[in-house]
């Protein structure tokens, strides 16, 4: 969970919304410790059994949870507003006693903390006039400008987009032609890393960006999601885990990672540069290439020959000129793909992307290599493949065997394909996309060495090496 926030906020996360129930007092208690605010929401639906079970009394059910809820969280410095739910239908469209119902459970919040707004996040733009915004303090609505109704009814309160983009991508993989529309989904089970791909209820992050700079009182956005996770695989129903995540199911990001970071930290100097440059079979053709930097321009060069300097388009109305710079007619040939990103003139950055050979040998690297030896603490390390130059193979999906010696254990394993079913406790994990990722756990009590080593057929393995102490 901490390493969990610590990867948001190096991308520029200021602030988490809980979805879609109370969550864990673990994880209210790390966003005070880290500085990150709360958007701190107690269900998601009012009718449906996930949270509210027939034959209850449903305002004797909704005190107690709200009760304990507020009462726990309320001195927390983290938590900025509550939200009493998602997507309720029965009260956007009045239905059940809805509105009986919200201000119940509004009421309920300001029994017990008369300090902080109250809010639910809605979705149906179209029974704003039901005015249920009049229960509560802020507008929170989710995806596609759909807080615009309420906004013209009551222009007196604020606008946090409580749940945008649901942007959709694979980590590592790219699919061309280009989509025409963020809908066009191929037969591929995975989704194209170039991020411009969402279901037909939403949109791709560079139109939020968009909205918030055109509509200055909205206050900013809460992401569908920080992470992949098991469940609800959109496109994709055969796939194990969701593509919605900026980073995948291992903490690794996505290419999305890079362009959130480069507009939530502008005064972060940075350069992402993609997509891989290993399209055998596409030489002669037109591979696209996107940069996303805090820059406000850049310079491609191929082979060492330019391929042109592109600048960002802040007034254009269509949000991937505002926020990318994009190279659509680069014609692939093998080699060294490097882009340099300036920001009023000055360079803040470049990055080098090479053409690879055959996977050589592996790479382990521990987030940390100092532990507890409380049976707790973990080590996650991320696993590569190399060629023989030192160069990253991005298309690396070689099966690599792990072995630990000393006081550890593994405690999960990883590489973030939506479409695999291999076990997370295992001494394996075959390579997508050319990473993967083992994590260590200590043994309670018992500190030394640990050494932890990654083999493959084929391949030069590696070890790398952890400590466990008994010191705090």
């Amino acid at each position: 969970m901490e390493r969990q926030l610590e990867i948001m906020k190096s991308m520029g996360c200021n602030a988490i919304r809980t979805s879609h129930n109370v969550c864990a007092p673990e994880l209210i208690e790390l966003c005070d410790k880290m500085g990150l605010l709360v958007f701190n929401e107690a269900f998601d639906k009012y009718d449906r059994k996930a949270d509210f079970q027939p034959g209850l009394d449903f305002y004797a059910f909704g005190e107690r949870i709200i009760k304990n809820f507020v009462m726990r969280d309320r001195n927390s410095p983290s938590v900025f507003i509550w939200s009493v739910g998602n997507e309720m239908g029965d009260i956007q469209g009045n239905a059940q006693f809805g509105l009986k119902r919200l201000a119940a459970m509004v009421g309920f919040v300001r029994k017990y903390d008369i300090n902080r707004p109250v809010t639910m996040a809605c979705d149906q733009d179209q029974n704003a006039h039901w005015r249920h915004f009049d229960y509560y303090d802020v507008h929170a609505w989710n995806y596609s400008q759909r807080w615009e109704p309420a906004r013209k009814l009551d222009p007196s309160k604020s606008v946090i987009i409580s749940e945008s983009a649901s942007t959709l991508s694979t980590r590592g993989f790219y699919e061309l032609p280009l989509p025409a529309k963020p809908t066009d989904f191929t037969k591929s089970n995975q989704v194209s890393s170039y991020d411009l791909h969402a279901p037909s209820w939403a949109e791709i992050c560079d139109d939020d960006f968009m909205w918030q700079e055109n509509d200055a009182y909205i206050a900013g956005e809460f992401v569908w999601t920080g992470f992949d996770y098991i469940g609800e695989p959109t496109p994709y129903g055969s796939s194990r885990s969701s593509y919605f995540g900026i980073v995948d199911l291992c903490g690794l990001p996505k290419d999305r990672f890079y362009l959130y970071q480069s507009y939530w930290r502008p005064d972060h100097d940075m350069v992402h540069l993609l997509p891989h440059w290993n399209w055998e079979g596409y030489e002669g053709k037109h591979v696209p290439v996107f940069v996303y930097t805090n820059g406000n321009e850049a310079e491609l060069f191929l082979n060492g020959k330019s391929q042109g300097r592109k600048a960002k388009r802040p007034t254009s109305t269509t949000s991937t000129e505002r926020y990318r710079l994009m190279w659509t007619d680069v014609v692939y040939e093998p080699g060294e793909l490097k882009a340099v990103a300036y920001k009023d003139g000055r360079v803040v950055g470049e990055q080098t992307v090479t053409t690879a050979g055959k996977p050589h040998s592996l790479k382990l690297t521990p987030d940390r290599t100092i532990l507890h030896a409380d049976g707790s603490d973990l080590s996650y390390i991320v696993v590569e493949a190399f060629d023989k130059a030192g160069n990253p193979c991005p298309l690396a999906e070689n099966l690599v065997n792990f072995a630990v010696k000393g006081p550890a254990t593994i405690a999960g394993v990883g590489n973030g394909n939506p479409r695999s079913f291999e076990p997370f406790l295992a001494p394996y994990r075959r390579l997508f996309y050319g990473k993967a990722l083992l994590i260590i756990r200590t043994v309670d009590q018992t500190g030394g060495k640990i050494t932890v080593s990654a083999t493959s057929q084929g391949l030069t393995g590696t070890s790398t090496t952890l400590t466990a102490t008994n010191n705090r």
